[in-house]
């Protein structure tokens, strides 16, 4: 029993071992260490593409055209509206519309227009060519003519600078002559206002320049 009691006391005197503690973790080394991720590139802009140039020049040799000098919108790459001075026995003008369905450097053309030619002129050289007298030359007056063209085409060139066209079809023609009064053998003539027309060959040769 006193055995008992002194292993007792003894084991109740010796201290406790303490409990062993895991050592800190160390930082990494600086080797070690993931730099920064960089910043992600900005995407790129996307492309615009230009647009072709709505305005042109364009000078224009035909019959019945005769010479003009077009201004030129075109609010569509396929459709195009002229309008010009023209000059031929007299001044005049020229508006017109067309059409270019393919963009290409070789292209196919659809066109209508309407012209007008003011008096001037054309009376003159209208009785020089019939030799008509001067005694019957009064009885013409002043002659002035219009016109209804449709003409297919082919172009080469740029949409974005200069092309050449050329243009052939059918147009209908007026020609309008007023009338006048002379004396013809002792004896007071005097004619009315008469109009010609008739359908006939036109055709054109053009050169535009767009800006």
């Amino acid at each position: 029993m006193r055995l008992a009691s002194l292993l007792l006391a003894a084991l109740i005197a010796s201290p406790v071992p303490a409990l062993a503690e895991e050592p800190a973790a160390s930082p990494p080394p600086a080797s070690q260490v993931a730099p920064p991720s960089a910043p992600a590139p900005a995407p790129a802009p996307t492309p615009v593409e230009e647009g072709y140039p709505q305005f042109a020049l364009g000078l224009t040799i035909g019959a019945p055209d005769g010479v003009v000098l077009a201004f030129i919108w075109s609010p569509l790459w396929w459709f195009m509206v002229d309008a010009g001075f023209a000059y031929t026995l007299a001044p005049g003008f020229v508006i017109g519309v067309e059409f270019q369905p393919i963009d290409f450097i070789v292209f196919p053309i659809v066109r209508g227009e309407y012209g007008y030619y003011f008096t001037g002129n054309t009376a003159t050289q209208i009785k020089k060519w019939a030799g008509i007298s001067d005694e019957m030359a009064p009885l013409i007056g002043d002659a002035s003519y219009n016109w209804w063209s449709a003409l297919v085409g082919v172009g080469i060139g740029s949409r974005r600078g200069f092309s050449f066209k050329i243009e052939g079809g059918l147009t209908w023609l007026s020609l309008n002559v007023k009338g006048g009064t002379s004396i013809v053998n002792n004896v007071q003539v005097t004619t009315d206002p008469w109009r010609a027309q008739a359908f006939a060959p036109a055709a054109r040769l053009s050169f535009q320049y767009f800006f």
